[in-house]
């Protein structure tokens, strides 16, 4: 039976600015399974990076602070975690992948130091034993050159550097594997060997696998079910495939619109009208309205919960699979309602 290694409930975090309270991610209900491979996809700004640093315990607060829920790593709650405490769980238990791996990796030392540093943090071993270890990640995410553990990440190209980020993030062999937006910097053939690195160590070694991306064909590639998040909160979730065969909501309908056909030809792109709401001023009902074609009277008066739509695990954030008749606990944000 397949257990749940990530749970976020409820979960919300707020920045407290002289301008207002930015509400950055707003109640939001996520789970990944161990061994499982989840998208989160949306625009820019939509909270997905927020709820990554979340879980990784690298939002600075303040001005940031937790106002509501919890994020359960196999059980244990990380929101209750102590600074010391979480010296142990970073990188042992759950690793990150940043996008652009020059951000990560500290230019006035070496790779080998670096994970040198990483592998001592977590295991009880001396510097030889440590820097065999070392080599022996870099080998499974194919570097076999053992001299590259005394360069520097900038004598290193892109993709080598991205080769070094995930080595550095598996070396301790961790539960989750946080990868966030890890392919957007690079051009198209080292993407393509870095999705099939992250893959392999999926399949051999197990590790669960949050994808944070804005790119769908990477999702429809890498996942087995999609989460889509919208101005801070879930909007719509699902299996890939039924996902990307039957989109409920108006907003990840767009987004699928917006990807360029290889079988068809057209002058312009689809682009949903529009801009994210600014967090500090979210619209009075569904958050999605001001740019929706579907949009009703009641989503500029209510906001929708999660409707279940199907008889399986797809639910979708809009009044289109509801009515105003629903009884609606407004005070859940967990609240999931049958239609």
């Amino acid at each position: 039976m397949t257990k749940t290694l990530l749970e976020i409930k409820e979960f919300k975090m707020h920045f407290h600015t002289d301008k207002g309270v930015v509400k950055a991610v707003d109640g939001i209900d996520l789970s990944v399974n161990e061994g499982e491979v989840v998208g989160l996809v949306g625009e820019s700004g939509c909270g997905k990076s927020v709820t990554s640093l979340s879980v990784m315990g690298l939002v600075p607060t303040p001005p940031g602070k937790v106002e509501a829920g919890s994020i359960q790593l196999a059980g244990r709650d990380l929101t209750r975690l102590k600074r010391r405490e979480w010296r142990q769980v970073r990188g042992n238990e759950v690793a990150m992948i940043f996008q652009e791996p020059m951000t990560s990796l500290n230019p006035v030392f070496t790779v080998g130091s670096q994970m040198i540093e990483a592998i001592r943090q977590h295991r009880q071993v001396g510097k030889k034993e440590a820097r065999h270890r070392a080599g022996e990640a870099l080998r499974e995410v194919g570097i076999s050159r053992d001299s590259i553990l005394d360069e520097y990440p900038h004598q290193l190209s892109g993709g080598m550097r991205q080769r070094v980020m995930i080595a550095m993030a598996m070396v301790c062999e961790p539960k989750l594997l946080i990868a966030d937006e890890p392919t957007t910097a690079l051009d198209v053939t080292i993407q393509a060997q870095i999705l099939d690195l992250m893959r392999r160590l999926n399949q051999e070694k197990g590790t669960a696998i949050l994808m944070i991306t804005h790119d769908l064909g990477v999702v429809a590639e890498m996942c087995s079910r999609v989460v889509v998040m919208y101005a801070g909160q879930v909007v719509e979730e699902a299996d890939v495939n039924t996902l990307f065969s039957n989109p409920k909501h108006p907003y990840t309908a767009g987004l699928l619109r917006s990807i360029p056909q290889l079988d068809k030809r057209s002058d312009r792109l689809y682009s949903i009208p529009g801009n994210v709401p600014n967090p500090r001023q979210m619209p009075t009902g569904c958050r999605f309205a001001p740019r929706c074609e579907h949009v009703q009277s009641i989503c500029l008066d209510r906001e929708p919960p999660l409707f279940h739509i199907t008889t399986g695990d797809h639910t979708s954030r809009c009044w289109l699979h509801g009515t105003e008749k629903e009884d609606v606990d407004r005070d859940s944000s967990r609240d999931v309602v049958r239609s």
